[in-house]
């Protein structure tokens, strides 16, 4: 029978209905995952908080209230209120009136609008096209304006009156998804859009109507009442904030300078009234000394109220049976031990935001590949944790800038190295592989082996590894053309391909003794593991999510609603039970036993029972 970890789920060999399933009582996988930080005084008591914006991947997000100067227990407690919906937020708005403004991503959209002193939410607002709002900015006409993805939208919101309009594009390459920030000045809005054609837009508030500004490649470096300043390869120009003529002083003295924090890496930070620096570390946060004082590293404090559980990304086994994950979003790990039930979750595992996708064990150390950074990461569990001095878990050389999601995830190679898959930057089609030598740490990275395509399957044979290669990017629409199989050897060169016609979709890939399997779509290759001939195939009742290998001869096939167990020798295909939903990160332990996760939850086919 399948077991869920935490609840009662039971089926029989052929596959139970879902409406029988048992909600599960908790998630191993916890943390936060902050966006964005605001200050306020709160109006029921008048005291200074800290609102922290937190992404929950796979549930419903929260605001954590903060008080930097609580002075007694319940106080430090700080205060959770939970979005009316959505996973989180990147945008958050103080509205003089007592009202925060919260936008929302990444399946909804909304703007949600909450009266601090009641600490009520009005109506959600959305627009049914867009699915990100980046931040908010105060436009001079006392209306809201916000970014989006994926139309490259402007939003505008009317406080008075609670209504969200889209504004449409504010960019005039259809290609482009993202308004990324919007910048409010006198009569006018400064847009940042990408990716497609990274560019700047000004957009008139009175006439709506927008145009492109500033150099081509300019990024902007700050705005403000007076000026605006742009960089382009490194030289800054500056611009009147009121007429955006060019102005002829160089002004870079004036430039606001950028406080940072003694606290290395801090992901967020925000001034208090009193010049500290409220500063937010993965799952701590911190105070440092306003200026003037003597700065020493300040201490990290737990950031107060119960992490969430979370969207469990990747997931393996090691030696012991002890399964080791990551989430999907706020660059965590988590530990759960089935024998005892212990669960153990991390604090960051790299300075980079993002998530881990690629997992191994190689004597001991477990080895990581994260978005969005391009980082290689390896951990040592039998040390203390330090990755603020970068001891333990400990950042080697990453693949950046040229590559910075490890789609491909990782596996152990035949040579023993750890190999990871990956899509490029954002802007970018292609991909590239990395190998990490796990003794001497020394990183080798291939660029785009199939020009402009990235890699989003990566498994390893007896003699060497195998990838196939789709359309997706960052920031980009996904491309169709013709897609690879390839046979990669360990000194780094293609041995042998398979080319599919335009239109199909390599989904999956794993290595067994018998040949390699690949699923296409709603078919299941099995290939001949020299030339990547077909040996045999067989149609799957949909299109296939995962495949691991079930033993020396078969292969368990999360497809669609069901697992099934398929044994590509003789063509028999047959359903396990069904699943709660989509499974994309699922392992077997050394005594057998299958788990997988859907979402938060975490579940398990014991050894002999498929």
């Amino acid at each position: 029978m399948w077991m869920s970890l935490f609840g009662l789920w039971q089926h029989s060999r052929a596959g139970r209905k879902r409406d029988e399933l048992h909600a599960c009582r908790a998630q191993p996988c916890r943390n936060f995952n902050i966006l964005g930080l605001v200050t306020i005084i709160d109006p029921r008591d008048g005291r200074e908080k800290v609102i922290l914006s937190n992404f929950a991947s796979g549930t419903t997000g929260n605001l954590v209230l903060v008080d930097p100067d609580a002075a007694d227990e319940a106080a430090r407690a700080g205060e959770s209120i939970p979005l009316p919906g959505d996973e989180g937020a990147w945008a958050l708005l103080t509205l003089n009136d007592g009202r925060l403004l919260v936008g929302t991503c990444p399946r909804f959209g909304y703007l949600h609008s909450l009266d601090l002193r009641s600490r009520t939410w009005a109506e959600p607002l959305r627009d049914p096209h867009e699915l990100y709002i980046w931040n908010l900015a105060p436009g001079s006409d006392g209306m809201v304006y916000g970014g989006t993805w994926p139309g490259c939208a402007l939003l505008r919101y009317d406080p008075a009156a609670h209504r969200l309009d889209n504004l449409g594009c504010a960019s005039d390459n259809p290609d482009n998804a993202y308004t990324r920030t919007v910048y409010a000045l006198p009569g006018r809005l400064l847009i940042v859009c990408g990716y497609a054609d990274p560019h700047l837009t000004v957009w008139d508030l009175g006439t709506g109507e927008h145009r492109r500004f500033g150099k081509p490649g300019a990024t902007v470096r700050q705005v403000n009442a007076r000026f605006v300043c742009l960089e382009t390869g490194g030289d800054l120009e500056f611009y009147d904030a009121h007429t955006l003529e060019p102005l002829a002083d160089d002004l870079r003295d004036a430039l606001t300078p950028q406080r940072r924090s003694v606290l290395p890496s801090a992901n967020w930070s925000v001034g208090l009234r009193d010049g500290r620096l409220f500063v937010v570390r993965g799952q701590e946060y911190a105070i440092a000394a306003a200026p003037g004082r003597p700065q020493t590293q300040p201490a990290l404090t737990p950031i107060p109220t119960e992490r969430p559980g979370t969207r469990i990304h990747t997931l393996i086994s090691d030696t012991q049976g002890r399964l080791w994950g990551s989430s999907a979003f706020g660059q965590t790990i988590f530990r759960y031990d089935p024998a005892s039930s212990e669960v153990w979750n991390s604090q960051v595992v790299c300075d980079a935001g993002g998530e881990v996708y690629g997992m191994a064990f190689v004597g001991g150390r477990l080895f990581m590949a994260a978005y969005a950074g391009g980082d290689h990461i390896v951990y040592d569990p039998t040390q203390p944790w330090n990755q603020i001095d970068n001891v333990n878990p400990r950042a080697l050389e990453p693949v950046r800038p040229a590559l910075i999601r490890p789609s491909g995830r990782s596996v152990i190679g035949p040579d023993g190295a750890f190999w990871t898959g990956w899509m490029a930057a954002y802007g970018m089609y292609g991909g590239g592989l990395s190998r990490v030598d796990p003794v001497a740490g020394v990183v080798q990275c291939w660029r785009d082996p199939i020009p402009a395509q990235a890699i989003i399957g990566l498994t390893a044979g007896a003699h060497c590894l195998y990838f196939i290669t789709g359309g997706q990017a960052n920031g980009l629409p996904e491309k169709t053309e013709p897609f690879h199989c390839v046979a990669w050897s360990v000194e780094g060169r293609i041995l042998h391909e398979r080319v599919y016609e335009a239109g199909a979709h390599l989904r999956a890939i794993c290595a067994t003794p018998a040949g390699v399997a690949l699923a296409v779509d709603r078919r299941l290759e099995l290939l001949d593991p020299q030339t990547l001939e077909v040996l045999s195939a067989m149609t799957l009742p949909a299109a296939c999510q995962t495949v691991l290998a079930w033993g020396d001869d078969d292969l368990a096939i999360f497809c669609g609603a069901q697992v099934l167990r398929a044994q590509p020798a003789t063509g028999r295909l047959t359903p396990v039970c069904d699943l709660p939903g989509d499974v994309y990160a699922a392992t077997f332990t050394p005594a057998g036993d299958l788990y997988f996760a859907h979402e938060r939850d975490l579940y398990r086919l014991p050894a002999g029972a498929g």
